[in-house]
């Protein structure tokens, strides 16, 4: 039987952290290894060792996939010679790199108390049917960074003012105009309020610019699009034409401040009918009357007010946070990609840039690159240090609404690569909110949200044939 060996294999793929991998039992120490490395500032090594036992089914699983393949100019269960062999080889690398070797990674991370912070490449890979499976791992780890002097940081509390019945008016007629609809007009003049539909054509100097032509644009007068034009609107009737001269705002980038000549043409207007105050309107928000929807949007509008007042906290401290700590070491991998981003994107940039402009941004691109991943994996260790507790159901509230807009149900928009990306970047965000926010309350000394507690079972005492575990089979 060959043995295979592979070395610097060069295979990488993501930690597997994600909510759509199967949940998978902790595995027993006696089928499982894994020797940690120190490669020196972040880079790790893993020497893992799975047991034949282990391993087996998934080779077996492999092996027969194999058998069950028909050649062509072959009978079925014949095969060139040394084929089957070979192919073992390209699919058990395929197998170990796809489901294999991220399971057992996961297990030793979690066993030696390490979070990744790349992707990990498999170095050297040795397997054959009948003997256990090797393989090094080679990946670099987060910073692990003691918690920050929280009373060096400086944030002055603030107390969200009393929401006005005014405000509560005003609110409420917002939410009218958000539910109202279109009508015919008596008399089709455009006034504030109506909904627009129009052509336009602007030049400067004789010249079409950027955004100056459309046709058949819809707007609400006094809405913020397209504010250069809505006041040469009004007055207008449906199929009438107005030559204007418009000093275009600070929206058309290198054209604002100039003088463009416009044309409009207004196709229709109509008026927005805003919807009345009753049981029908009051149910959107379930409730019954028109004094709980008062207190509701009061409600609504205390807590945007606070929101507005946590997030100007997390700004504040996103910026002292970093100065509290002298610089650390990065993961040389993820410096490296961005470097070769940031090249790219400077080729690519238009107008192109002279070579000193180049050397001038990179070195600015840069700084900001070593600057986000400082404040990240600042973030990270104060998230693991404190304890932190984010609540998966706002992650989940949150992705429902995305699949509402991508017309799909939360569970078919989970599967999807959008939905999994969607899902990391709601986590991240979630979590990085929620640490600056145990920092503000450390620094105004209030008290914090306690996590919810796990208790891990240890099962490494359990016979193998007791222990409830799903081999990563190959079906």
């Amino acid at each position: 039987m060959q043995k295979w060996q592979v070395r610097r294999a060069g295979f990488q793929f993501n930690m597997p952290d994600s909510p759509f991998a199967a949940t998978i039992s902790r595995i027993p120490s006696a089928f499982m290894q894994a020797t940690l490395e120190d490669l020196g500032q972040l880079k790790r090594a893993f020497r893992i060792e799975v047991s034949l036992e282990e391993i087996k089914p998934t080779y077996d699983a492999v092996y027969q996939r194999l058998r069950n393949t028909r050649l062509n100019g072959f009978r079925p269960g014949k095969f060139p010679k040394g084929w089957l062999d070979k192919r073992f080889k390209t699919m058990m690398q395929q197998e170990v790199a796809g489901t294999v070797i991220p399971r057992y990674l996961n297990q030793a991370l979690h066993d030696h108390e390490l979070s990744a912070a790349t992707q990990a490449s498999i170095e050297e890979l040795e397997f054959d049917r009948r003997s256990p499976l090797f393989a090094k791992l080679h990946f670099e780890v987060k910073p692990d960074l003691e918690l920050p002097d929280y009373t060096k940081l400086q944030l002055e509390r603030r107390t969200p003012e009393e929401i006005t019945e005014k405000e509560i008016d005003e609110e409420i007629k917002d939410l009218q105009r958000s539910r109202s609809r279109p009508v015919a007009k008596d008399n089709p003049v455009v006034e504030d309020g109506d909904l627009v539909r129009i052509d336009f054509e602007g030049t400067v100097d004789g010249e079409k610019f950027e955004d100056g032509t459309n046709e058949n644009i819809v707007f609400i007068i006094g809405s913020t699009r397209h504010p250069e034009l809505q006041p040469h609107l009004l007055g207008m009737r449906p199929e009438e034409t107005k030559e204007v001269d418009v000093t275009l705002p600070e929206a058309f980038g290198e054209d604002a401040g100039k003088t463009a000549h416009y044309t409009l043409i207004l196709n229709s207007v109509e008026r927005m009918e805003l919807p009345e105050l009753d049981g029908a309107f009051f149910a959107n928000w379930e409730v019954d009357t028109e004094e709980e929807f008062r207190e509701t949007t009061k409600a609504n509008l205390q807590h945007s007010r606070e929101a507005d007042i946590k997030a100007s906290y997390r700004l504040i401290l996103r910026e002292q946070l970093p100065a509290l700590y002298d610089d650390f070491p990065l993961p040389e991998a993820l410096l490296m990609q961005g470097d070769a981003s940031i090249d790219q994107q400077l080729e690519q940039a238009e107008p192109k840039l002279s070579d000193e402009d180049k050397a001038k941004r990179k070195g600015e691109e840069i700084a900001k690159l070593r600057g986000e991943l400082k404040l990240q994996y600042l973030l990270d260790s104060i998230f693991r240090k404190e304890q932190v507790f984010v609540d998966p159901r706002g992650t989940m509230e949150e992705l429902y609404g995305f699949a509402q807009m991508y017309g799909s149900n939360l569970n078919e928009f989970l599967d999807s690569h959008t939905g999994e990306r969607m899902y990391h970047h709601i986590s991240a965000r979630r979590e990085n909110e929620a640490v600056l926010d145990r920092v503000a309350a450390r620094v105004f000394g209030d008290p914090v949200e306690e996590a919810p507690v796990h208790h891990d079972h240890d099962h490494d005492d359990h016979d193998h044939d007791d222990h409830d575990h799903d081999h990563d089979h190959a079906h």
